[in-house]
C-alpha cells in the first residue's frame, strides 16, 4: 500500500493536498497541484479503494480510520523541521494532540512537548516556535515539561496529563513513558 501511495512525487503531492482538507474536487486538486485531472482522478479512486477517501457526488473527503491517521502522521512528520529541534537542550522532544494522532486538518495547531530538567530561555523557545511554525505552516505551541511541572499537572490537570502521556510521539531523546 505505501509503495503505491508514494510511488511518484505527483502522487505524494496529491496525497499531501487531499488528506488535510475537509472536502475537495478532483479539478481543484489538479489546479492547485499542477497534476493533470486524469491522473488526479485515477489516484483519488485509488485512495478511495484503500478507504483513505470517501466520495459523495463529485466531492471527496478524507475517511477517518487507522490507515488514514497513520498516513497523516507520516505526512505531518515530513512537515516538521527536525534540525530546528537540535537547538533545544532537552532530554526529549515530541508531539502531542492532533498532529501526534493523525487527526489534524489545515486549521489544527501543532503541539510540541519539550522534556527538560529546567525551562530553556524564552528567546530560544521563541526562535524554535518561529522556525517550526514556518516549516509546518501552522501555529505552534510549545509545552516545556520539567519533572516538577509534570507532577503538578498530574494532580492539578489530570485530564490533560492523562491525554498527554497516553497520546504522544517522541521525535528525539527520552519519551514520556516513565510517567504512564
Amino acid at each position: 500500500m505505501l509503495v503505491e501511495l508514494f510511488k511518484t512525487e505527483e502522487r505524494a503531492c496529491i496525497l499531501r493536498y487531499a488528506m488535510f482538507r475537509k472536502s475537495f474536487r478532483a479539478s481543484e486538486v489538479s489546479r492547485v497541484t499542477g497534476v493533470t485531472k486524469g491522473l488526479v482522478s485515477r489516484y483519488l479512486r485509488l485512495l478511495q479503494a484503500y478507504d483513505l477517501l470517501q466520495k459523495t457526488g463529485r466531492e471527496y473527503s478524507p475517511q477517518d480510520g487507522p490507515n488514514s491517521r497513520t498516513i497523516k502522521i507520516l505526512l505531518n512528520l515530513e512537515r516538521i523541521d527536525l534540525p530546528a529541534l537540535s537547538l533545544v537542550p532537552a532530554r526529549g522532544l515530541g508531539l502531542y494532540g492532533s498532529w501526534a494522532s493523525g487527526t489534524n486538518d489545515l486549521e489544527s495547531d501543532l503541539d510540541f512537548w519539550i522534556k527538560a530538567d529546567s525551562a530553556p530561555s524564552e528567546s530560544l523557545l521563541a526562535r524554535l516556535q518561529r522556525d517550526l511554525s514556518l516549516k509546518a505552516e501552522s501555529e505552534v505551541n510549545l509545552l516545556v515539561l520539567t519533572p516538577e511541572k509534570l507532577e503538578r499537572m498530574k494532580t492539578e490537570d489530570t485530564p490533560f496529563y492523562n491525554s498527554l502521556i497516553m497520546n504522544f510521539l517522541t521525535l528525539k531523546g527520552e519519551p514520556l513513558e516513565e510517567y504512564r
